[in-house]
């Protein structure tokens, strides 16, 4: 065997566990989608992975299992296929996936397009079933209502003195658009007929690696729509202001979601030219240790603050999207209890006050919800929510829809919600 297979090393996978026949199996797969397809596991099997940690040979594995299971046998063989079925499906470090990876790292890389990797699964890559689709969702009573239709869409109750006011963000979930589609139409609405931004600039979440505050990517974006171009030039005088290659992890945009199910709505309601910037928000936690406020990370402010000149520099008419989700509980994110009615109600009342904060534009009262609050429950809306209330120093925020996706099979819930920002600029 080679050396990697004598002391396998399983990489981060996500695992579930599934019923047929009455009997239990367990779905391992990649969240990197990195391997082309997840692998189906007895409950034997999956424990034996357990042990992939590279620490452990063939013979140790095989004790540790007699010992842990009352002096159960199992042969070389056994653990050599499950080894050499992980290892060909690049489930395990080492030089196949390495190889693998660096591979579909180069594709991205020179591809001048990110395509649309969700199309077919979490919406249609048909257009015509991906427009009315996306009409549907604007559908009351469920949707905001149809654009520039009869319903008007919700907008915030400015006083006489702002009512020159103009939307500069809206805040709408990223979740899978079969799930919380209607909620995105609530902030769109309002967004599509009072707007006439040429470019967005949306604020994603960095859910498969990048070690950057901020990602970005040159590339345009593919959907069933067609094509999204990308402010190149924003983006290049963005970096030259921040003095850093904003792009230098691009890769992390390959499989994100984040960004990619913005853009139907985008192509589906705007009927004037427009652009976009993708920007991956990386995790506020490196940037707070010890009980450092964000606001004195040198290297966080620097960046917002090349953003913000960089917009200020645009002769775009330019409008924010924060693509988040909000509170991520139960097992299925680590935690050690299900969900409840009542847990579910204590994540409203806990949304609620970020929502409150939100709509104040309150930066202190946020970074202190964040640490206290938003981060304990895997809230991922702190960072793109930070670098908003860090460059519109003045305005106002209205919460237009809320809802949580309970998912029983797993006793868990992902929280999620729209808004609509108002403001004189920034």
């Amino acid at each position: 065997m080679p050396d990697h297979r004598s002391r396998p090393q399983l990489r981060y996978v996500d695992a579930f566990p599934i019923e047929e026949n009455n009997d239990t199996y367990f779905v391992v797969r990649d969240p990197l989608e990195i391997s082309p397809s997840p692998l189906v596991m007895s409950p034997l099997e999956f424990y034996i992975i357990n042990f992939f940690d590279g620490q452990h040979s063939i013979s140790e594995i095989k004790l540790e299992l007699a010992q842990r299971m009352g002096g159960l046998l199992v042969t070389d063989d056994q653990i050599e296929k499950l080894i050499s079925v992980m290892d060909n499906n690049f489930y395990l470090i080492g030089p196949r996936f390495e190889a693998h990876t660096q591979k579909i790292m180069d594709e991205f890389h020179h591809s001048p397009v990110r395509k649309a990797w969700h199309a077919g699964t979490a919406y249609p890559e048909n257009p015509d079933e991906l427009t009315a689709q996306i009409t549907d969702f604007y559908q009351p009573p469920q949707g905001a209502g149809l654009l520039n239709g009869t319903l008007p869409g919700q907008s915030a109750n400015l006083s006489k003195s702002k009512e020159d006011w103009q939307i500069q963000a809206i805040l709408v979930p990223h979740i899978d658009l079969r799930v919380g589609g209607t909620s995105y139409t609530h902030a769109y609405k309002p967004l599509l007929e009072n707007c006439q931004a040429d470019l967005f600039i949306i604020l994603g979440v960095a859910h498969y690696g990048g070690n950057g505050f901020f990602t970005t990517t040159a590339k345009d974006f593919e959907t069933p729509l067609g094509t999204v171009k990308t402010d190149k030039e924003f983006l290049n005088q963005w970096r030259n202001s921040a003095a850093t290659n904003l792009n230098l992890e691009e890769w992390t945009h390959r499989i994100e979601h984040s960004i990619e199910f913005q853009l139907p709505f985008l192509q589906h309601g705007v009927k004037h030219p427009f652009e976009i910037v993708p920007v991956l928000c990386g995790s506020v936690e490196p940037y707070i240790d010890d009980g450092k406020k964000l606001s004195d990370a040198p290297e966080v402010t620097a960046l917002i603050e090349s953003l913000r000149k960089t917009v200020q520099a645009s002769n775009k008419r330019i409008a924010f999207i924060l693509s988040v989700d909000l509170a991520h509980m139960g097992p299925k994110f680590g935690d050690e209890f299900d969900i409840t009615k009542q847990k579910a109600e204590e994540i409203r009342e806990a949304d609620y006050k970020m929502f409150d904060i939100l709509a104040r534009m309150d930066i202190d009262q946020f970074h202190d919800i964040m640490v206290a609050d938003l981060l304990p429950r895997k809230v991922d809306a702190c960072s793109a929510a930070f670098t908003l209330l860090s460059l519109v120093k003045n305005g106002e925020g209205e919460l237009v829809n809320y809802d949580q996706n309970f998912q029983p099979e797993t006793n868990s819930i992902v929280s999620y919600g729209s808004m609509v920002f108002w403001g004189p600029g920034i």
